[in-house]
């Protein structure tokens, strides 16, 4: 997973790139044809180094390259108002698959194996993916004009907190960056010290690992929710305060996950799954809002790129740190609360930014 998250992190600023030299459709289709091949290839794994190259290099490309950078790119060019609903709408569909592909790939295990599995799995991405993006997206014009999805009949000034049409050096000098590439970074750190170990910690507790599952995945069902909700609430009460309660719904969850240490009640299971998974993706829908009201333009897909330099950083640190905790500590409590606090500093940098008016 730590390969995976690096190689994601260190290759979105060249998405960026060449979304921005090539658009995001031609970006997403090579992603389809890398991450399917990754699944393909996988059935043929007999040694680590392949499960590291064809998963952890390959896949991870692939992910990148129809992921989090290509689409906040296109979504920036359709959408020239209410960027946050737009976002939540589009991202949620990660939740979803999540809670459809997961039971799904376990039942191929189960009836196939898992080298038919990866191989059924793989064809099927393709086969589905494909299709979709060649028939179901178009690039848009570099800058959203009059025609765009929600934008004003007649263009107006930019705001005071924008930067029209900004390079990636103009994005670096300003605080507003800073503050989102912090807002990222911390948020796979609040995120997956507890999401990387939930299975195992409720396990240990007596919990069945086929009930464990099933309640876990609730939350890519809450995730949707999520993503939407926060989507729309950053549109109609700014970035800061939306990302501060998807931040507290995270830490909520981490918390009653650790209550279970001293009540080992299914309760607190699924309230854990609501709470977290609501919060699970919910800054990605709000930062791609925010960024995008700031740096809109011809460039905005490196700087969106840089910008995901940190969730990079964040998401490779944040399970290693929680299995390190775990190892010294022989607990999961110091790594559930470490959370909590990540989940505050995460919460504090949104608030150093100042969120485009409508």
């Amino acid at each position: 997973m730590s390969v995976s998250t690096v190689v994601q992190g260190l290759l979105a600023p060249v998405a960026g790139v060449l979304v921005d030299r090539v658009g995001p459709r031609r970006v997403i289709v090579v992603g389809v044809v890398l991450l399917s091949a990754a699944f393909v290839l996988g059935a043929t794994v007999a040694a680590p180094w392949q499960l590291y190259l064809y998963t952890g290099v390959l896949g991870a490309t692939g992910l990148v390259a129809l992921g989090w950078v290509p689409m906040g790119v296109l979504l920036s060019r359709w959408f020239a108002e209410r960027r946050g609903r737009a976002a939540g709408v589009a991202f949620s569909g990660m939740g979803a698959g999540v809670f459809a592909v997961g039971p799904l790939a376990q039942w191929l295990i189960g009836a196939l194996g898992w080298r038919a599995a990866s191989a059924l799995l793989g064809a099927g991405a393709f086969a589905v993916l494909l299709p979709l993006v060649l028939l179901g997206l178009r690039d848009a014009p570099a800058e959203p004009g009059p025609g765009a999805r929600g934008a004003p009949p007649r263009p107006a000034p930019p705001p005071r907190t924008s930067v029209p049409d900004a390079t990636l050096g103009d994005a670096l000098g300003t605080r507003e960056f800073w503050a989102l590439w912090l807002a990222y970074f911390f948020t796979p750190l609040a995120v997956f010290p507890v999401f990387t170990h939930q299975v195992a910690f409720a396990i240990d507790l007596g919990f069945a690992p086929l009930f464990a599952a099933t309640i876990f995945g609730l939350m890519g069902l809450m995730s949707s929710a999520g993503r939407i909700g926060f989507g729309l609430a950053a549109d109609r009460f700014g970035g800061p305060l939306s990302a501060t309660i998807s931040f507290g719904c995270t830490a909520g969850g981490a918390l009653a996950l650790l209550a279970l240490e001293g009540s080992p009640r299914a309760g607190w299971l699924v309230g854990y799954a609501v709470l977290f998974g609501l919060g699970f993706g919910a800054r990605g829908p709000i930062i791609t809002a925010m960024a995008s009201d700031l740096f809109a333009g011809r460039r905005f897909g490196l700087i969106y790129g840089v910008l995901n330099l940190g969730n990079g950083v964040g998401a490779a640190v944040g399970p290693w740190f929680g299995g390190w905790v775990h190892d010294v500590t022989r607990s999961y409590r110091g790594a559930f609360l470490a959370s909590v606090v990540f989940c505050a500093l995460g919460a504090g940098a949104f608030w150093f930014t100042r969120r485009r008016a409508p």
